[in-house]
């Protein structure tokens, strides 16, 4: 599925000698999973007259997939009229389709719900939820990373390694979409006069990192 790397980070705590049970060293194991990104992002916007609530807007996309979790806001430059934004995300081999029932959507939102258009753009490339969940790291394997650097510093000061006393999960940094490789103008799906569009995926892969701080009882 991708690259695994290993980065480990030290931090040795040497409290006053006697103090047998705070002499500890704590270990920060990470590894990180290069996973190919499964899904393209789209953004829809869709104007609507003022007077229009959420639940229209999300009625009249319903046949795209589109729900009111994917909103990603509202704008109202003009009081007359509010712009909603919403991102959806599709696996790649659904791009050629999902376009093409927007485009069929693009045309018909206007005739079957008054005051409203509806635009189009090609974002980027995200790893899927359900391929991150797949792929999640495993406690076990950073506790056998972190006792073998551990173990290297033990034996380095001379002094036997315990037991572990304390695990901490570190927050992993938020992924961003990533970037996709191709020509993708910003469609606009209003007029129903489509130009030919050509589009390719080249997605750059996303990493997936997990870390884990693990602290060790360090004995004479």
């Amino acid at each position: 599925m991708g690259n695994r790397t290993l980065s480990i980070l030290l931090f040795a705590v040497v409290p006053v000698f006697g103090q047998i049970p705070s002499h500890t060293v704590t270990v920060q194991a990470t590894r990180t999973v290069n996973l190919q990104p499964d899904q393209v992002v789209f953004g829809v916007s869709v104007s609507s007259n003022a007077s229009t609530n959420l639940n229209q807007v999300v009625a009249a996309l319903a046949g795209v997939g589109i729900t009111a979790a994917d909103l990603t806001g509202v704008e109202n430059s003009d009081p007359s009229t509010l712009q909603w934004g919403f991102t959806l995300g599709v696996p790649i081999a659904s791009l050629t389709a999902t376009i093409t029932s927007l485009m069929k959507l693009a045309q018909t939102i206007g005739q079957n719900n008054t005051g409203f258009a509806l635009t189009l753009s090609i974002n980027g490339t995200q790893v899927s939820q359900q391929l991150q969940q797949s792929q999640a790291c495993s406690n076990a394997d950073l506790i056998s990373d972190a006792t073998a650097q551990a173990q290297k510093v033990a034996s380095a000061a001379g002094i036997t390694l315990g037991q572990i006393v304390k695990l901490t999960n570190v927050p992993a940094p938020l992924s961003a979409v990533g970037a996709i490789s191709g020509f993708f103008p910003t469609l606009s799906l209003v007029s129903g006069n489509f130009g030919s569009f050509s589009w390719f995926v080249q997605p750059a892969p996303s990493p997936v990192t997990c870390s884990l701080s693990v602290q060790f009882q360090l004995l004479p």
